[in-house]
């Protein structure tokens, strides 16, 4: 799906330029609705429509008086914005989004699978030199029983072979 690091701008009304790798995705899945919402660490996250739908009926908490999920859902959902992509390619940031993001004019534009995320220059800057430090760590952690696994495996057809 999406994925991919590139860098963009917002026109004066806060148009974000969306690059042509993503466009080109975009338009043949057919995503032209985008639901953007505070995400972590003072990025935007941006669904298409039938993820942002998943995601509610499957992922977030329903409605509840639970004053954790309360906040949670005030937070995601309560700042979601609907925006469809122009004919220029354009998706509208509202003003309120973008600054929570601290995005005037340029960003950086993620491609994470199924969603996208956008930063700041500075912000994601920040965050990438606050985790480059543990990226090694989170792989080994996230993959190091899938590498064991293999690794075992490995052993074995050599022993077998043996």
């Amino acid at each position: 799906m999406y994925f991919g690091e590139t860098h963009t701008a917002l026109d004066d009304k806060g148009r974000l330029a969306v690059p042509v790798q993503f466009r080109r995705i975009m338009q043949a899945m057919d995503h032209d609705t985008w639901f953007i919402t505070r995400g972590y660490d003072n990025a935007l996250f941006l669904y298409h429509k039938e993820r942002w739908d998943r995601l509610l009926k499957h992922e977030v908490p329903g409605a509840t008086l639970d004053p954790r999920i309360m906040d949670f859902r005030r937070f995601f959902l309560g700042g979601a914005a609907k925006a469809k992509l122009d004919r220029q390619g354009r998706l509208l940031i509202p003003q309120y989004l973008r600054d929570y993001a601290a995005i005037e004019r340029e960003g950086v534009l993620h491609g994470v699978e199924d969603h996208l995320e956008l930063w700041s220059n500075t912000g994601w800057r920040t965050f990438h030199e606050r985790r480059m430090p543990d990226y090694k760590e989170m792989a080994a952690d996230l993959f190091g029983s899938y590498v064991r696994t293999a690794a075992q495996q490995s052993e074995e057809t050599s022993d077998a072979e043996s």
